[in-house]
């Protein structure tokens, strides 16, 4: 198939999507192009060997802040001179492109790639790859929150381990609105939990908007390995532990 550098462009999120660092909408609306696109089809069918090598890779170190700047702007600067027909600064600017960089794996100008996937990628998959594990630490645990009964909403969530503690992605959409002075709380329930015996470590608070939607940054102490189911809660001011009605719920998924 010829490839179309400005429909990667376009649809620079394949790297995302393979890796499961999407967020939720991003991800709902790629799948759902995908469905219908062979050359977005052919570019995660690629992706796929790089992903998974990923998960049997050294442990990530901390690179330097600006690495991930100066590698994109090496890789566009390169890419521009290589197609010049094809990309022009305009086109590179904003957008999906600006964020992912998806490029065709048999760009000749980035050969190291074929030294890390055994099929014959170049090094604009596998930078943009590194790109993306350095952004963020491994996930550690996801967890897709369903309504409990009698209740609507539903959320999804993703856990990362960073130096002091858990890090938490939260996105939540059509949850009830709250009265004024209420919230909402995400709760890691344990093993041990139950009415009379709370087994609790809370991971945060928050309200959404007039739509019931929201995504939110947390952080906890609590490992999703031992505490592994997360539960949202409409909480008020003065409670000290669980007292409000649990709306969403998920158990954690490696």
């Amino acid at each position: 198939m010829p490839y179309d550098v400005q429909h990667a462009l376009d649809h620079a999120e394949v790297a995302g999507w393979v890796l499961g660092v999407l967020d939720p909408d991003d991800a709902r609306d790629f799948e759902a192009h995908l469905s219908g696109c062979d050359q977005c089809q052919a570019a995660v069918a690629e992706f796929e060997p790089v992903a998974q090598g990923l998960s049997r890779a050294a442990p990530a170190v901390e690179p330097p802040a600006d690495l991930a700047a100066k590698t994109l702007t090496a890789v566009q600067h390169a890419v521009m001179a290589g197609r010049p027909d094809q990309l022009t600064p305009e086109k590179a600017k904003g957008g999906k492109a600006s964020r992912w960089w998806h490029l065709h794996w048999s760009n000749p100008l980035l050969p190291v790639a074929t030294a890390i996937a055994a099929a014959a990628m170049t090094a604009a998959a596998f930078v943009a790859v590194q790109v993306l594990a350095f952004a963020a630490p491994a996930v550690a645990a996801t967890f897709s929150l369903q309504a409990q009964h009698g209740h609507v909403g539903t959320g999804a969530a993703t856990v990362r381990h960073r130096g002091g503690g858990w890090e938490i992605q939260l996105t939540v959409d059509h949850l009830p609105a709250l009265p004024p002075g209420q919230f909402y709380e995400c709760w890691y329930a344990g093993p041990d939990n139950r009415p009379g015996h709370p087994d609790l470590i809370t991971a945060g608070t928050f309200v959404v908007n007039h739509s019931g939607n929201g995504t939110f940054t947390m952080w906890s102490a609590a490992n999703p390995a031992q505490f592994r189911t997360m539960q949202i809660a409409a909480e008020q001011p003065g409670d000290v532990s669980q007292q409000g009605a649990v709306l969403l719920s998920g158990t954690a998924r490696a």
